[in-house]
């Protein structure tokens, strides 16, 4: 019983660890619908925009004073006018640091550079074993960056806030 205990915390930890951590949330009014299922929802100003990792980046000023506006995922396909509750992601986890995504484009650069040396030294490609050993290896480690960099921050821009419910509905019958 007391292995399981333990093996439960440190499953625990190992996903606060890994994945992104929600530490606020707050109602809203979304204002206008975006493409790609995004919503803008405004927000009364809250004291927990100061603490945020994320302060400045994921919200606007609002027309009114103290309202703020958030770029929020449109999970449950809220419409204008609906009062919503939206979860923000304050923090991320060790995955979406930029160290690991040099440690990751480092393995690249390794793993290209033993597969053009190994493609050299096994086929008569016409190349010093070395040029072609740096050429993969720069390619590897170039594309590895490009995707992690570039497709990560769509993924992140999305998923910094996101709707979970819908508190009230506007007026007008949904059909």
């Amino acid at each position: 019983m007391n292995n399981l205990n333990r093996n439960k915390e440190i499953k625990k930890l190992w996903r606060q660890f890994l994945h992104p951590q929600r530490i606020t949330s707050t109602t809203g009014t979304v204002v206008a619908l975006k493409p790609k299922r995004l919503a803008l929802v405004e927000c009364a100003d809250q004291n927990a925009c100061s603490g945020c990792s994320g302060a400045g980046n994921c919200c606007q000023k609002g027309p009114g004073a103290g309202a703020k506006r958030i770029m929020a995922d449109n999970i449950p396909y809220a419409r204008e006018g609906d009062l919503v509750k939206v979860e923000i992601e304050t923090s991320a986890g060790i995955l979406d640091s930029d160290t690991v995504l040099y440690i990751i484009a480092f393995v690249m650069l390794a793993l290209g550079l033993a597969l053009g040396y190994g493609i050299a030294a096994s086929i008569a490609v016409g190349i010093p074993a070395a040029i072609l050993a740096i050429l993969v290896g720069a390619a590897f480690m170039t594309g590895t960056i490009g995707v992690l960099r570039f497709g990560r921050q769509a993924v992140i821009q999305t998923a910094l806030a996101r709707i979970v419910e819908i508190k009230e509905i506007t007026p007008k019958d949904r059909a």
